[in-house]
Order: C-alpha cells, then sequence, then structure tokens
C-alpha cells in the first residue's frame, strides 16, 4: 500500500483528511504546515525513549497543525511522565481508555506514523521542522489580527491608537515568545513546577534562584528578586538637589521663581532654547545650604547636593600643565609588534580585548579613544567565564588595519598630546565647596560655569525699530522724539530703520515717522480705516485723533512702549530674536558705549533700572557681564550713581564705524575662549531656606536660573541593584532613566566598581592610583550585560517595547525605572492619581509579561519631614495609593544621618522592607558610601 493510500486509509478510519494543496488562483491559502514532519515526530517518539527527551524540548502541544497529532503527543508524554515504555501498544491502550483511538484513525495509524520514519535519531530535526512551522501559522495569526485591528479602528472603533500600537506590539511578541494564552489552568498541572521550584530552593541551601541584589540580608529576607515582582524603591526626591524659592528663572516671555513655576511650564536650557518643565518636586525644608557667588557678582542660594556643570583648572589646562613626555621604547615596541602581527588583511574585525592581550593594559586608555574615532563596523562573539560557567558574549569588532594604525601613530606622540578639550563634569555643591580652589601653592580658584548661549526665541513684531529705539533710550530727552549726537553715520542708522530726521537744533534731531500711504479712501483713518470726521486737516497726517494719539506719532510709540516715564527695555524687546536684541545693544552701544584701553567693552548710565535691563541684553546673547557703580554729580540722588557694565567678546557690536575700528584695534585676540565662562568665587555655608528643583526635557538636563542666566543641573539604591546583577551575576539587566543621562549613570557606576570617590571622576584629576582602579575593572563592566536607556519623557508604551526587544535578544532578567513619577501615559487620565495608578499596574503587567522583576524608583512626600519619627512608612508614597497595592515588594530608603548631622549612625542606611507579599518584613542596614556612589553590606565595608 502506498503512503497515498494509507492516508486514504486513515480518513476512512477517522483521522482527519489530509488538506489538498490550493489551486493557483484561489483566494485562500493554507496555514504553514508540514503533515510528513508531524507524522516523523509522532514516529520517532514511539519508537525511541530518547527521541521523546530531544522532543520535549523543542515542541508543545499546541505546535501541531493537526489535533490528533496533538492528542498522541500528549498521550506519548503522559505515559513517559510516568516512567514507563511509550510505544506503539501502549499508546494505542491509553488513547483507548481515554475514548480518543478511534478519533486519530485507530492503532493503525500509530503504526502508520512510526513506519514514515526512517531513523528515530532525526527526531529532533523534524521537531525543528514542525515548530518553524507553528510560529509562521502564529505569525500568519497575529498579521491577521493587527490587520483586523487596524481596520477596526479606522472604522471608527473606540480604541486608542497607542493602544492599538501597543497590542500589535505584542502580538508579535508572543509569536517570538511562543506564547499561547490560557484562560485557566489545572491545579494538578500546576503541582509539579511548584514542587521543582522547592526543590531547587532546598538544593541552594535555602536561597531561591531569583536575581540576587548583592545584599545578603536583602536576599536572605526576600530570597532574591523573581520574575513577574514589581518591587519599589522610594526614597525622598534625590537626597536634595535643589534652589532656594525665590530664585529667578528666566522663561521665553520673561521671568518667573523656582516657587511659582510648574510641570508643563516653559523655562530657557543651556544653549538658549525653551525647554519644558517635566516635574516640579516638592519644596524641601532644613537642608543644608549654601550660597554660591560668581565672578560676576551673582550670588545662588543651593542646598548642599543641587548639581552644577563646571569645568576644572586641571580639565582646562590638561595638556599645557602637564610635562611632555612619550611612552616607554619597550612600549612601543609592544604596539608595532601588534600592528604587525594583528593587520593581516585589514578587513577583518578584532575586538579590544583582544588587541589588549598583545599591546598591555597601559594603553586601554588610548585604545578607547583611538577606537571611538575608527569607529566599530560588526559584532564578534566571544567566550566569558562567568561564576566558572563560560559563556558567549559579543563585543564590537573594529577593523584591524585602521585600529592599529591609528593606534601606532597616536602612541608615537607625546603622551595627552592635543588633548586639550573641555572636560565638563556635573559636582554637587558640596564637593564643590571642598575643591573650591587648587592644592597648587597658588590656591587658583577651580571651577567654572560656562555661560548660557544667545537666547533662542522667534522674531517679534516691535512697535519701534531695535537699533533706533536703543539710540532713544542712550542719548534720547525723556518725553520727547529728540535725541542728541554727533555722529552723522548714527543719523543715517535710524533712517536706514525707516524713520525721518529733522534737526531741532545744535546736535539736536526729532525722530518722524514717515508719511503715511495715500492710497485710502478721503475721510478713512490710515490705521483703523475707519471713516470719521475726527481727521486733522493736516493731510499728512490722515488719522483720526484715537490713533494719531497712539501711532501718529514717534513718541505715541515710545508712550505706546510705556518708556518716556521711565527709560527702560521692554519686556518683549527683552525676549525678541537674536538679531533684534543685537541692533538693540548696538543702539545703545553707539551711544553710550564705550572701548576700555584693554579691549573690554563698557556700557554705562544712571539709571539703575536701564542698567539692569542692559545686562539681562547682554547675558541673553552669551557675554559674561559684570556691573560696577561709582558715585557722580547728578541732579538728583536717584541719579547720582553711574553704573558701568562691562564685557568682552570678539564679536562685532558697534555700527558706528569709528567705535567698530577701536574695538577691532584694542581687543587682545580674536577668540572668546576666556570670557565664555564664569568663576565660583565662593561657596558659604547659610541658614538653611526653603527649597525645591525642577526637571526639564532637554538632553543635558539643564536649565537657567538667576538674573544672571546660569546653567545649573536638575538621581542610588536602585542602581546597586541593577549593578550586583549585570556584573556581579552576569544577568542582563536594562536601566530606563527619565532623569540621569547615559554619562552620569556609567560615572556613577565605574564609581562604585572602582571605588574612586564620585567628585573625583566628575573633575576629572585622577592620581595614578585611581585611573589602575579604574584600569582593573574596566574588563569587567565592559562585559557586563547592562543596557542604559535614557530618553527623556519616556512612556509606559515605549518602555515595554523596548523591554521585550531586549528580553528577546539577551534574556532580560532585571528592570529598573527611575524613576516612576517622571513617567508619563499616553491615555488621556482624569487625574494625576489616575495616572500613576495607570503607570504601577501597567509596570506589574511588564514584569508577569517579560517574566522579570521590575524595580521603580518612587519618592516619598513630605510625611516623614513632618513627623517627630523620620522613618517612612508606606503612606508616604507618593501621588497614589496604588503603588502600594500593585507592588510585590516596597522598600523604602532611611539615612537617619539626612535629618541628623550628629547621628550617631552617620555613613548608615536603613532599607525598610515595608511590604513583602510572599514572606515577612524587616529593615536591613547598610553602609551608605555616597562618595562612590552606592549602598554596601555591612560587612565588607
Amino acid at each position: 500500500m502506498s503512503v497515498t493510500d494509507d492516508m486514504r486509509a486513515e480518513s476512512r478510519a477517522g483521522g482527519q483528511p489530509q488538506v489538498p494543496a490550493q489551486q493557483s488562483g484561489q483566494f485562500e491559502r493554507t496555514p504553514p504546515q508540514d503533515i510528513a514532519a508531524e507524522q516523523c515526530v509522532i514516529g520517532g517518539m514511539l519508537l525511541s525513549k530518547d527521541a521523546i527527551a530531544d522532543v520535549v524540548e523543542i515542541l508543545k502541544t499546541n505546535d501541531f497543525y493537526r489535533p490528533v497529532h496533538a492528542t498522541i503527543f500528549d498521550a506519548i508524554l503522559d505515559i513517559y511522565g510516568r516512567g514507563e515504555p511509550a510505544d506503539g501498544i501502549t499508546v494505542a491502550a491509553a488513547l483507548a481508555d481515554s475514548g480518543d483511538l478511534a478519533r486519530i484513525g485507530g492503532a493503525p495509524y500509530l503504526h502508520t506514523c512510526m513506519a514514515a520514519v526512517p531513523t528515530a535519531a532525526n527526531a529532533a530535526y523534524y521537531a525543528r521542522i514542525v515548530s518553524e512551522r507553528a510560529v509562521l501559522r502564529r505569525l500568519v495569526e497575529a498579521g491577521t489580527k493587527i490587520v483586523q485591528l487596524g481596520y477596526g479602528t479606522a472604522q471608527g472603533g473606540s480604541r486608542e491608537v497607542d493602544d492599538i500600537v501597543d497590542l500589535a506590539q505584542q502580538a508579535v511578541y508572543d509569536v517570538t515568545e511562543r506564547r499561547v494564552t490560557e484562560d485557566f489552568a489545572v491545579l494538578a498541572d500546576m503541582l509539579q513546577p511548584t514542587l521543582d521550584e522547592i526543590e531547587a530552593v532546598g538544593a541552594q541551601g535555602g536561597v531561591m534562584t531569583g536575581v540576587p541584589t548583592g545584599f545578603t540580608d536583602l536576599d536572605r529576607l526576600l530570597n532574591g528578586l523573581h520574575g513577574g515582582q514589581l518591587i519599589i524603591v522610594a526614597g525622598r526626591p534625590g537626597l536634595g538637589k535643589a534652589l532656594a524659592l525665590d530664585t529667578p528663572l528666566p522663561t521665553p516671555e520673561g521671568w518667573t521663581t523656582m516657587g511659582e513655576v510648574e510641570a508643563g511650564d516653559e523655562l530657557l536650557a543651556a544653549d538658549g532654547s525653551p525647554t519644558t518643565v517635566t516635574h516640579a518636586f516638592d519644596v524641601m525644608y532644613d537642608r543644608p545650604c549654601y550660597e554660591v557667588e560668581f565672578s560676576d557678582g551673582t550670588v545662588i542660594v543651593a542646598d548642599a547636593e543641587h548639581l552644577w556643570k563646571t569645568t576644572t583648572r586641571a580639565s582646562r589646562r590638561q595638556g599645557p600643565e602637564h610635562p611632555s613626555r612619550h611612552w616607554a621604547e619597550s612600549s612601543l615596541t609592544k604596539v608595532r609588534t601588534a600592528h604587525a602581527t594583528l593587520v593581516g588583511d585589514g578587513n577583518e574585525p578584532i575586538t579590544l580585548a583582544r588587541v589588549l592581550e598583545h599591546v598591555g593594559p597601559e594603553f586601554r586608555h588610548t585604545l578607547h579613544t583611538v577606537a571611538r574615532e575608527v569607529g566599530s563596523t560588526a559584532r564578534i562573539s566571544r567566550p566569558v567565564v562567568r561564576a566558572g560557567q563560560q559563556r558567549n558574549w559579543t563585543a564590537p569588532g573594529y577593523p584591524a588595519r585602521p585600529l592599529l594604525t591609528a593606534l601606532l601613530e597616536r602612541v608615537q606622540r607625546p603622551v595627552n598630546a592635543g588633548n586639550r578639550a573641555r572636560h565638563e563634569s556635573v559636582v554637587t555643591t558640596a564637593e564643590i565647596a571642598a575643591t573650591l580652589r587648587t592644592a597648587t601653592a597658588d590656591r587658583r580658584l577651580n571651577h567654572a560655569v560656562s555661560n548660557c548661549g544667545p537666547l533662542r526665541l522667534p522674531e517679534r513684531d516691535l512697535p519701534i525699530s531695535p537699533y533706533t529705539l536703543g539710540v532713544w533710550l542712550g542719548d534720547g530727552h525723556a518725553d520727547a522724539s529728540r535725541f542728541t549726537t554727533a555722529d552723522a553715520e548714527m543719523l543715517a542708522h535710524v533712517e536706514a530703520d525707516g524713520y525721518v530726521i529733522r534737526p531741532s537744533g545744535p546736535m539736536v534731531y526729532t525722530i518722524l515717522l514717515p508719511d503715511p500711504p495715500t492710497s485710502l479712501r478721503a475721510g478713512s483713518c490710515v490705521d483703523c480705516g475707519q471713516s470719521t470726521r475726527a481727521l486733522r486737516e493736516n493731510a499728512t497726517t490722515r488719522r483720526c485723533a484715537g490713533c494719531h494719539k497712539r501711532n501718529g506719532s514717534f513718541l505715541g510709540l515710545l508712550r505706546q512702549a510705556g518708556v518716556t516715564d521711565d527709560k527702560h527695555i521692554p519686556s518683549t524687546y527683552l525676549r525678541a530674536s537674536e538679531a533684534q536684541r543685537r541692533a538693540l545693544l548696538a543702539g545703545l552701544m553707539d551711544t553710550d558705549g564705550t572701548v576700555a584701553p584693554a579691549g573690554n567693552l563698557q556700557y554705562t548710565s544712571t539709571s539703575k533700572r536701564l542698567a539692569e535691563d542692559v545686562r539681562e541684553l547682554v547675558v541673553g546673547l552669551g557675554y559674561r557681564c559684570t556691573v560696577n557703580t561709582k558715585s557722580v554729580r547728578g541732579r538728583t540722588e536717584a541719579s547720582s550713581t553711574a553704573y558701568t557694565l562691562n564685557f568682552s567678546t570678539p564679536d562685532p557690536i558697534f555700527r558706528l564705524a569709528r567705535k567698530r575700528a577701536a574695538h577691532e584695534a584694542r581687543r587682545r585676540t580674536v577668540s572668546d575662549v576666556r570670557t565664555t565662562s564664569r568663576f565660583i568665587v565662593d561657596v558659604r555655608p547659610v541658614p538653611s531656606v526653603p527649597v525645591r528643583c525642577v526637571t526639564v526635557d532637554n538632553p543635558e538636563h539643564l536649565y537657567l536660573a538667576s538674573r544672571a542666566m546660569i546653567p545649573t543641573h536638575n538621581s542610588t539604591a536602585s542602581m546597586d541593584f541593577a549593578r550586583n546583577a549585570a556584573i556581579r551575576a552576569n544577568q542582563a539587566s536594562a536601566i530606563f532613566s527619565l532623569e540621569m543621562s547615559k554619562v552620569e549613570i556609567v560615572m556613577r557606576l565605574l564609581s562604585a566598581e572602582a571605588r574612586v570617590p564620585l567628585h573625583v571622576l566628575r573633575s576629572g584629576q585622577l592620581s595614578d592610583d585611581d585611573w589602575t582602579k579604574l584600569a582593573r575593572c574596566m574588563g569587567e563592566i565592559s562585559e557586563a550585560p547592562l543596557f542604559v536607556d535614557d530618553t527623556p519623557s519616556m512612556n509606559l508604551m515605549e518602555i515595554r517595547a523596548k523591554a521585550r526587544r531586549l528580553k528577546q535578544r539577551h534574556d532580560l532578567k532585571l528592570i529598573v525605572v527611575d524613576y516612576l513619577q517622571l513617567m508619563t501615559s499616553p491615555k488621556r487620565t482624569e487625574s494625576r492619581q489616575q495616572e500613576v495608578a495607570d503607570l504601577s499596574r501597567g509596570l506589574k503587567l511588564l514584569a508577569k509579561e517579560v517574566e522579570c522583576p521590575v524595580i521603580a524608583v518612587s519618592q516619598l512626600n513630605r510625611g516623614p519631614e513632618q513627623r517627630t519619627d523620620k522613618r517612612p512608612q508606606l503612606s508616604d508614597l507618593r501621588e497614589s495609593g496604588s503603588i502600594e497595592q500593585d507592588a510585590d515588594v516596597v522598600i523604602l530608603l532611611h539615612r537617619d544621618d539626612y535629618y541628623d548631622k550628629e547621628s550617631p549612625r552617620a555613613g548608615e542606611a536603613d532599607f525598610i522592607v515595608a511590604k513583602h507579599r510572599n514572606g515577612p518584613t524587616d529593615t536591613v542596614t547598610v553602609a551608605a558610601q555616597l562618595h562612590l556612589s552606592r549602598f554596601v553590606d555591612m560587612a565588607i565595608v
């Protein structure tokens, strides 16, 4: 009997018929399947118990296309699981007992499957064919589901588009994960996995096989972190990082203060562009505060933990300060030998670890610098030994010839040659106070903060041309449209703005508006266009009385701008475009500006308000500006003080040719490298004041503060969990940081692992011992499967999509979200509490979906600060009680010395396990080594 006859007989015996091949041109297509491979899998399992062991690791019941094969597969596994032999006779008997024998085609069909197998040794290969077809079928099903979702929404469905995208991603993820959801599970099916886990715990000496936290007592209490758990780590917001409430903050429209700003408001970033406030923190009290004084006279009150982006003297003078030295000849010989032996044909990629094996660890930092310039071209798999086990890990591959050639060229130059780069680092106020001056004999000022960039704002519709307004503010007559000048060139510039100049006396000129157009019909106002009899008889006026008072003269425009009674720069001009503001400054400097003998520029006025406005104008263009005062003989007490503004720049400021020539002749350099920053001259403790901070959505996390527009920065336990999981246990971990940048996170990681103080890394002043520590840990850190994403304003859907990809590609074991209150939801919610509730519930579902623990950093409210006992409680979780409800574990961080500087427990921290769904609660004491940006076990301090 042929195979075709066997199939027909099987069909008549009750089995399902073979699905006929579809004719070309038909609309329906058969789902991907391979009946012959399924028969061979069943037949191989009936012939060999070893084949059963191979197949069971590859296939599941729902991978079979034909239900009869799935039924036989389940029967074989049931018999095999009882330790009994599974062959044609025993399986037929089991199927007969369950009443399924006739449905699958009877005992003859079992023998048909066995006869179709060439050899049972190939059962695993057949199983992979079946598995691949099953994945393709699920992909077809997912595609159909996505099409239905898309068309359903397009036809007026009630679902939101973001939800549709998330469901589509979920469908594809389910395909790759080979997961099929079920509505329920029978208790009998769940008993064995539970017993297996209990046995595994016993074999591990009582410690569960979850993700270790790195803290012995905490691991003993929690038995590790397990898939599906949501762990909340909560503490007070950032331990500070705040400014006084009365600190002025510039906005695109004017000014606000730290106490008034709210989430959604716009501030200005360090580059001058508008940036949105993503979160405004609660006001904090009883924080150690300092006055930070800058070289331009600006004073800002900040707490000890507030962050500043500064450069240090060592980083600014890296090249010239160090004597020129060359690499040792023996070291150069190693590089030359490596170049000769490793280059090959020049196209083969090579890892940095392999190069370091030949050239030695002393070139590690130089090699990393060269590698960044050359660029990676591939990923190379290489074996790595972790915890006594060999694993394959991929590392970047670089083209051998360009990499080795660039390295050889670099090491033949003097050490540190050409490395005069700007090394900006983020330091706290307390760290600046400790390193305010250099350790050298001259004790020079150490820290400097860069100026902001010119404010990048749109052009505005201004009533008076900026240059002409600057001329009037400098030399104009109060409550009149006249001004005084001896420069005919200035008259030409005012006329170029479209105004008419009329002499009114010796060196006195009146500014007139040009004649209005004559195209309007007689009796109509040229401004409002309405017909009126109130027109003046003078044909050149042609405005009604009201419009003439407002717009009919230059004086009317000055009154409209509000500058006639008190000379100042209107706020609309201070927030105009850069070109408009430069024109305004040119008018002011052409009248009252001078060039000092040293080449710096000066502007002098006896009006305090005007001087402050001009300073804001200068600072808003990116220049450092200082103000000096001097008593003069004035008509009134208010005009008896002269305010002189000083600033330097190689940029052309004047329009008058004589002043522009004097500026070019007297300035000492065409570079502004010495004028683009200001020094921090003092950091002095002051009595504590209420402080507050905000976060902004630009990549540098910087915003401008104070009238001088100084750039200032806007988080450590969750980092320790991820660091221990990735580096110590070699388990893939992901950090989604909505506050810190990637560089900040890596710097904290290096500080914790190498035990080099964080402020030393930030300042760049590393000793030889510090470099040695970094070199020792660099290899281990570079191989750690730790992934960081610092995308600002990330929402839950984006985190879920990225976590799915990491789970598929790297078998993700731990997720850290820093932090919960900075996340946003794509859905529209009634309140922030509802939004946070949705986010915490979504993170819990994410933990169950990707089967790994999710650690979400959260904030505590001010409850502990308002109580005598400062220890936090569950009720202190901020913004939503649902966080406590959704979490499996809640860990509250507490430092006694944070509130009491004289505490005998200085340097200690408590991990208060306030909720533990699967076990007891307790308090774990650890050592707080915050200078190394880490917490550690008390036993290994």
